[in-house]
């Protein structure tokens, strides 16, 4: 399954949603994951910014020469400012570049893409492409802004449907935090997890460290909510029971 990670507003979380989850599916199976984000942060994360992405979208196309491995069971084609100069080709044919990736990596179970926080080449490629769309929704001014703004979008050009939403980044302490959640599944029903991740310093240290939240953290309150929420996604038995609304 190839899901693309996307919310057309910044600081929405993901990112660190996407690295999260891969971390978690990876000890389920094999996952790989693409950054086509050219500020290259995944990248940075957990493996090194290179010219990968860039170089399977725009120039030869050698899979194997560009993916890199991060641990067993975890993949990552890479990427940096560089892949910028994909956004000179049009969205059906990144697109189509993309779908020839995935015929390529047959043997992956789960695909995850990062994208921009904004419509482009790049995202619009990305949705005509996935199977679906997971959005994070980070709390704060214009929370869900942006997820509006996706829905429309990837309705307008026929890109991949809406799978799921859920709210990260979220303080408990918060009132308008804690509703964010529940919003979500009021608003969009079954495609808004009840499950949630709350806020943690332990997470963005962990991207310091250029560390996977199973590593650096295990024991975090915000990879426990990462674990239950791909369980609750992805049809996983897991001993983390999460929070949820």
């Amino acid at each position: 399954m190839k899901t693309t990670f996307a919310n057309l507003k910044g600081g929405a979380g993901k990112t660190t949603s996407a690295v999260a989850i891969a971390d978690a599916l990876s000890h389920e199976g094999h996952v790989l994951v693409v950054d086509l984000d050219p500020q290259g942060t995944l990248s940075a994360w957990i493996a090194e910014r290179t010219e990968a992405a860039r170089e399977l979208l725009t120039g030869d196309f050698r899979p194997s020469d560009h993916i890199l491995s991060v641990r067993e069971g975890l993949d990552v084609i890479p990427s940096n400012r560089s892949l910028e100069r994909a956004t000179q080709k049009r969205s059906a044919e990144l697109a189509s570049r993309l779908e020839r990736l995935w015929a390529a990596t047959s043997g992956v179970d789960h695909v995850l893409v990062d994208t921009p926080p904004q419509a482009g080449e790049l995202v619009t490629a990305s949705l005509l492409s996935a199977d679906n769309v997971l959005c994070p929704v980070a709390p704060g001014r214009g929370a869900v802004d942006g997820l509006i703004h996706l829905m429309d979008y990837t309705r307008r050009i026929g890109g991949a449907d809406l799978w799921g939403a859920f709210a990260c980044n979220v303080d408990l302490r918060s009132k308008l935090h804690k509703q964010v959640p529940t919003d979500l599944v009021e608003k969009l029903g079954e495609k808004a997890s009840r499950y949630f991740v709350r806020s943690t310093v332990q997470l963005q240290e962990a991207e310091t460290a250029s560390e996977l939240p199973s590593n650096y953290c295990p024991g975090a309150t915000a990879w426990e909510d990462y674990r239950a929420l791909t369980a609750d996604l992805y049809d996983l038995t897991t001993d983390v029971e999460g929070t949820h609304v």
